[in-house]
């Protein structure tokens, strides 16, 4: 059996790369969502940003180097600084920071083989067409809402 059983979510949010850190950042905490596929105008795959990479991008860069400060509670109460920096993802595009080389579960993917790929990944898997476009975004809470509910669990 095929993840084609499982209704994913379609890629209502999908956004193109040109898009702001700031707009994306709105939309995701909007929805409610950690993580939005990129796509390019033709609607195919071309990356994801989260949550995760936006609020890195508001940590001082001496601490995300390599090899940089390993702690910054020397810095004390910081929300004003994190908060200013906020303006900054105006200025910024979601193509910057996106992660490119992710999996991607064709739409005929077998259950099992999707089950393995989203237990490796941290964030939720395109699914993609035939034609490279994206259909939706598979999650691990999605897949696991399916399996329960064909375990009559």
């Amino acid at each position: 059996m095929s993840i084609q059983s499982i209704p994913y979510y379609p890629p209502t949010n999908g956004i193109y790369p040109d898009t702001s850190l700031l707009d994306a950042l709105k939309l995701m905490l909007e929805k409610h969502i950690n993580h939005v596929p990129l796509r390019d105008v033709d609607g195919k795959f071309s990356g994801i940003v989260s949550t995760q990479s936006i609020l890195s991008e508001l940590i001082p860069a001496s601490a995300r180097v390599e090899h940089g400060l390993s702690d910054l509670k020397f810095a004390g109460d910081s929300a004003q600084l994190l908060s200013s920096r906020l303006h900054d993802l105006e200025r910024r595009t979601v193509g910057e920071i996106a992660k490119i080389n992710v999996p991607v579960l064709d739409a005929d993917c077998p259950i099992l083989e999707a089950a393995l790929l989203l237990s490796q990944s941290t964030s939720p898997l395109p699914v993609i067409g035939k034609d490279g476009i994206l259909l939706g975004m598979l999650s691990r809470r999605t897949l696991l809402t399916y399996l329960m509910q064909q375990a009559e669990l």
